[in-house]
């Protein structure tokens, strides 16, 4: 019954970002039998196919490791791919930041902004106890929806020494997103797939920022599953992500999500 009740929960948020919350309501006999109808031997492909959009402002993530760091060996990353920008085709994405471990450190800056350098939306966050893999949610009431074909810059900023005001060692990195409309190919993949296979559908067309999302939930859902461990990894390898050799292993954390 847990198992079933595992796969019911997961059905439901994966089938959110295909049809829409007022859909799902009326669609629950729907969500549970189309987890029946999985082999219990299924597997996703996590191949990330990078789009050909043209180079960033930069491909480099911008940042220190700060004086706060604990070791020399790990860095704040954010979790993109190799060329520092992913595309999404939501309104409102979420962002997924790995935090090294931090001796001093308790606060951190999340910004996104326009390519005009004009501010979107800020948020302060308490830094967890641990070292891992945060995300940050674009929150709808307190953001502006991004727009279709507009490139953002967005980031996050560890304060090393907020009692000082010194900002000069603070730990700091930036990537792109850019929002998409989805193609008539991509809406009928997505209107006839099998939940579990979703991310590597939006994996094989570049939308990086939802087939992150998409797996991360899996593995929320059933961390220990074996498949879903080498699909993790297998995401951050095609895609060649900096720093994947502290990414693949490190821990999913229930901290520091925006609330509407």
């Amino acid at each position: 019954m847990k198992y079933l009740s595992l796969i019911a929960s997961l059905s439901v948020t994966i089938l959110i970002k295909l049809w829409g919350i007022d859909a799902i309501l009326q669609k629950p006999v729907l969500a549970i039998a189309t987890f029946r109808n999985i082999s219990s031997s299924w597997k996703i492909s996590q191949m990330y196919t990078p789009p050909d959009r043209g180079a960033p402002p930069t491909t480099t993530p911008t940042g220190t490791r700060g004086s706060c760091a604990l070791s020399k060996e790990k860095n704040l990353l954010l979790l993109i791919p190799e060329n520092n920008i992913g595309l999404t085709l939501s309104k409102y994405p979420t962002f997924f930041v790995y935090i090294p471990p931090y001796k001093d450190a308790q606060e951190a800056e999340f910004f996104i902004t326009d390519a005009e350098n004009n501010n979107i939306y800020n948020h302060r966050l308490q830094l967890p106890e641990k070292s891992g893999i945060i995300k940050i949610k674009l929150p709808e009431k307190k953001s502006p929806p991004l727009e279709v074909g507009k490139e953002y810059t967005w980031g996050i900023q560890i304060f090393c020494q907020p009692d000082t005001g010194d900002h000069s060692g603070d730990a700091f990195s930036r990537g792109f997103i850019e929002r998409i409309e989805p193609n008539i190919y991509l809406v009928e993949k997505l209107k006839k797939a099998k939940p579990l296979t979703v991310p590597s559908i939006y994996a094989s067309q570049g939308i990086w920022y939802d087939a992150l999302e998409s797996i991360v939930e899996l593995r929320r859902l059933n961390l220990n599953n074996p498949k879903l461990i080498h699909d993790w990894q297998e995401l951050f390898n095609s895609a060649n992500s900096h720093g994947k050799e502290e990414l693949i292993p490190a821990p999913i954390l229930d901290c520091c999500e925006t609330e509407d």
